[in-house]
């Protein structure tokens, strides 16, 4: 069964939309305008320990690079990259998550630059089927990647983290603050709500107040519409979408829909969750920020996050709306924004971080 793509116009149009969800935090680009960033001067320097590194019990394989692996549940390795504190210091943690690109986050790769507050180490995790050295036929994303990267199976991966770093990592203080990007801060949005040790949330551009398979269908509507489609054709597109989530659902495969990673098991994964539902019953500081001219995700579902959390009276709570820029925060001439983001975010994450007491 192949996924069904009413006419050429819907597909040129998708896969428009597609290409720019692919260079959200590519941030190391030429063209990154004021900002430069010096994407590997944080990288890990130090791996963890187990308490017993010569037990049966101990870690698997040490990453090179200050990192760790540990085990799934089915024998596979998560790769880990964290920066144990000097002997003796306690430091808390701010887990990074990435979008639905299949690059590793390894030190010194094209990960998301983020300024760390004193007592606070950087951890990233990569996606099943991910490493420094993972093998790419062209733009195709590695075949144990689109076989097992799913949302659920990227939450379950850092629950297992963090409940090893819980037994091994006497250095933790036992405060996290977790940032996540478009597909990442739908991740970091249902770990942050599950995990005990959250004491920072940081959403940026992903689809929180709404399920995303509304969103991309109004996403495609939106791209058909701009580029002259009739209302026919918009309609045409909507029910293509539809279609696609009714075949996602009935046969979770690694057939591609939209982007060389994105498949409908993964799609299936996302399309109906609201991590709204979990958010709201969490004390944590929350900072989501939405592009207003968000392609991948309309800035209608941060809309109806702000609503929902500001009626229920969420202190907790800060809404940040980033007017005119789109996914990849380029304004409607294509130039980059990348600063004043990026320095917002930091900016949260020292907020948060001298908020919350070890």
């Amino acid at each position: 069964m192949s996924v069904c793509t009413p006419n050429a116009a819907v597909l040129s149009t998708t896969l428009a939309i597609t290409a720019i969800a692919a260079g959200l935090f590519g941030l190391s680009d030429a063209d990154s305008g004021a900002a430069t960033f010096d994407i590997g001067a944080r990288a890990p320097s130090a791996a963890i320990s187990s308490k017993d590194s010569n037990g049966p019990d101990s870690l698997p394989d040490q990453l090179a690079a200050g990192g760790l692996r540990i085990l799934r549940l089915d024998d596979s390795l998560i790769d880990v990259y964290v920066a144990a504190p000097p002997s003796g210091d306690k430091a808390a943690i701010a887990l990074v998550l990435q979008g639905s690109e299949c690059t590793s986050v390894a030190p010194g790769g094209d990960r998301f630059p983020l300024t760390l507050p004193a007592g606070v180490v950087r951890m990233d995790i990569e996606k099943y089927g991910i490493s420094p050295t993972s093998q790419r036929d062209g733009d195709a994303c590695p075949a144990d990647y689109l076989a097992n990267n799913t949302v659920d199976g990227r939450v379950l991966d850092v629950l297992i983290v963090l409940a090893h770093l819980r037994t091994n990592a006497e250095w933790w203080d036992g405060r996290l603050f977790v940032t996540g990007a478009s597909e990442g801060a739908t991740v970091a949005a249902i770990v942050g709500s599950l995990a005990a040790e959250t004491h920072g949330l940081i959403l940026i551009n992903g689809s929180i107040g709404r399920p995303f398979r509304e969103g991309w269908s109004d996403a495609v509507a939106s791209a058909v519409r701009d580029g002259g489609g009739s209302a026919d054709d918009v309609e045409a597109a909507r029910s293509s979408v539809d279609n696609t989530w009714v075949q996602a659902r009935a046969t979770p495969t690694t057939e591609l829909y939209e982007g060389p990673g994105n498949t409908l098991r993964w799609w299936r994964s996302i399309i109906d969750l609201r991590p709204l539902n979990l958010l709201q019953h969490i004390d944590a500081p929350i900072l989501l920020m939405q592009s207003e001219l968000d392609q991948m995700t309309p800035v209608a579902s941060a809309r109806a996050a702000a609503e929902r959390l500001g009626a229920s009276g969420a202190a907790n709570f800060i809404y940040v709306e980033l007017p005119g820029l789109d996914h990849g925060f380029r304004d409607a001439e294509g130039q980059p924004h990348y600063g004043p983001v990026l320095a917002r975010i930091d900016q949260a994450l020292a907020e948060q971080v001298a908020a919350a007491t070890p």
